[in-house]
């Protein structure tokens, strides 16, 4: 790998890992989507650190480009995120139809005792 390349890798990498923890600190960012992105910033940095470890995979894959090799290993990463992030939004979801249908039922009961004390009052004036 080009020297002047596994340089500008190692930056964009620990950049990248400063904004994650910063976006952490601001609170625009959960923990454990902090986790998950500083691995995937950290795997970057060791395979810009160490390119003979992307060297060695496309010589075990037998891809003849190291770096169709990492462009492989990045995809892999992306989709593992992607389900990771597609089963958070689907458990907010349930939890989010589940809140609804119970704001749902009680604002049926709020509903119901607020007609219940009118008509009480109606009562009381009519006596």
């Amino acid at each position: 790998m080009n020297i002047i390349l596994q340089v500008i890798l190692i930056i964009c990498a620990i950049l990248f890992c400063i904004f994650i923890l910063i976006v952490t600190k601001r609170k625009k960012l959960s923990f454990k989507y902090t986790l998950l992105w500083l691995i995937f910033g950290i795997i970057t940095l060791l395979l810009a650190i160490f390119p003979d470890i992307v060297m060695n995979f496309s010589r075990l894959m037998h891809i003849e480009e190291p770096t169709n090799a990492l462009f492989l290993i990045y995809i892999f990463l992306i989709i593992i995120i992607i389900f990771y992030i597609s089963i958070a939004f689907s458990k907010m979801f349930e939890k989010m139809t589940k809140l609804i249908q119970e704001n749902a039922l009680l604002r049926y009961r709020i509903e119901k005792l607020e007609e219940r004390e009118i008509s009480k009052e109606k009562e009381d004036e009519n006596n």
